[in-house]
Formats: C-alpha cells, structure tokens, sequence
C-alpha cells in the first residue's frame, strides 16, 4: 500500500453530505471520481471538475481508495455486491456512512475476503460543518491506512479521532448521535415546559442561552425552536435511524439505557406522525402534541 496521501480518489454518495464534501476536495486540488444512484446528483460536481462514472466497478477499477457515504447498511451492501468485490483486491474502502458498529465488522470480512482493506471514518457535524470544512472524523481502522487518508480528512473535517479497530468509530458516532436525540429532546420538552408555565420563550432561550445548560448546539439551533419552525440541517428521520441503531446494538449486547431507549421511541412515533423531513429539533413538534 503507497505511504504517500492520496490525490486521486473515488466517492460514492452525493446526498447532503457527500455533495459539499466531494466540492471541498476539489477546490482543494484532488482528483475526485464520483457515482452517484441518480446521476442528476454528479452534474454540478462535473462541472467544478469531478470525473463522473457511469458504474461502481468502473470507479472501483480506477481509484486506490474509495469513499462511501451512503444511507445505510442496506446501501453499502448493494455497493459491495459480489460482481463489485471481484474489484476490490488491493483496493481501501473507506466507508463514512453512519451504520452500526456490527455493521461495518460485516463489511469488514466482505472487503477482506476479497483482497482489499476496510477502515470506517464516520463524521459528527451537518451540512453546515460538511461545507466549511469543520466535521469530526470518527476513525476504526489500521493506523497504517489511516495515514495516507489525512490529507482528504483535513480537508473535509477539522479533526480527526482514531478510536482503534473497525466498530469503535461506528460506535463513537452512536454516542455522539445519541446525545443530539437526547439534547434534541430535552431542549424540545424545555420549550414545551417554559409554555406550560407561561414563561416567554425568547427570554427563557436568552436564559439558557446564559446559563450552564448552554451548549454549541442549543446555539445553532434555538431560532428553531423561537420559530417553531424545523428546516433540516439533520433530518429527523436519520436521527431516528440513528437512536435505532443504537439501540439495537445496546441489545445484542444484553444492555439496556433508559435515555436512549425512551427517546429514540419517540423519535420513532416522530417520523410515523410524519415529522421525518423536519430537523432533530423537530422531535418538539411530535411532544408539542402530547
């Protein structure tokens, strides 16, 4: 495996997060191969200077290194299907999509079976973050695959976190996405509260704004809750999915956490009631009901 960083990439996945990522690594002098399910997604990447190909296999075969930022575990596995894994001897699969720590070890095994090498660099932080540059890169992986990959790190995220093998960093992003549930509610019932006791909302988010319940997050998100209005910079329903994830992994494990498990239930009943689109600050909505 080259020691050098790479240059020359591929990427799968030009949703949210993936399109303003892919943009920051071209301005930044990197050859960025792209594909994408709906190829209407790759015209404005091709136009700021992305190659664009018409199959995985085709990029797999062109690129030492490829990044997927894909929905889910369903989405990796149709891209690593057994045609594409004839493809991978030699090759890193780099995946940044949020899956379960179980999940990737899955992965893991397919991409080593077939001669290549898999690390997983899930990222904390939205759009917001993926565009400027300042996501938190969540590293499972072999040091000696992780080194070359810095540069493409430093340029998407503002630090990166090596927790060790493949599923510590998948599990590092279900704690850190399980906290966002978690704050997303409680700020949400706060809210709810401060009506109930015919508190001010602009003066009691100023309150909390100068308390030490503050938080970057409550910042970034207060004026939703002022407005009660819930454009999505996460959208709920992959915060849901999130909780799910970790829930699920709580229990193959045979534990159990209170928090997590009641939010993520009512981030659940959110995306049934049909709040799924709206931010993870929207969960307020789905209370606001109760």
């Amino acid at each position: 495996m080259a020691t050098n960083e790479y240059t020359q990439i591929g990427w799968i996945g030009l949703g949210q997060m993936g399109n303003p990522m892919v943009t920051r690594l071209l301005n930044a002098g990197i050859e960025v191969g792209v594909y994408n399910r709906s190829p209407d997604k790759t015209a404005d990447l091709a136009n700021k200077g992305a190659k664009v190909y018409a199959s995985t296999i085709d990029l797999i075969r062109a690129y030492p290194v490829i990044f997927l930022m894909v929905s889910d575990f369903a989405a990796v596995r149709d891209i690593l299907s057994e045609e594409v894994r004839k493809e991978l001897a030699g090759k890193i699969i780099v995946n940044m999509s949020t899956i379960a720590s179980s999940e990737n070890l899955a992965v893991k095994e397919l991409v080593e079976a077939a001669g290549g090498q898999f690390a997983e660099a899930p990222v904390s932080g939205s759009v917001g973050p993926a565009t400027n540059g300042t996501l938190l890169i969540l590293f499972g992986g072999e040091e000696s695959v992780l080194t070359p990959l810095q540069k493409v790190f430093s340029i998407v995220g503002k630090q990166t976190f090596h927790f060790g093998g493949v599923g510590k960093g998948s599990g590092a992003k279900l704690v850190l996405n399980s906290l966002l549930g978690i704050f997303g509610e409680a700020y949400s019932e706060a809210m709810l509260m401060a009506q109930q006791f015919g508190v001010d909302t602009d003066t009691i988010i100023e309150a909390i704004s100068n308390s030490a319940m503050d938080s970057p997050m409550f910042q970034t998100k207060k004026s939703l809750w002022a407005n009660r209005e819930f454009p999505p910079a996460f959208a709920l329903k992959h915060a849901s999915k999130d909780l799910n994830l970790a829930v699920k992994e709580l229990e193959q494990a045979g534990k159990s956490l209170p928090a997590v498990e009641t939010v993520a239930e009512n981030y659940r009943q959110a995306v049934t009631a049909g709040y799924g689109e709206q931010d993870v600050a929207g969960v307020y909505l789905k209370l606001a009901e109760r």
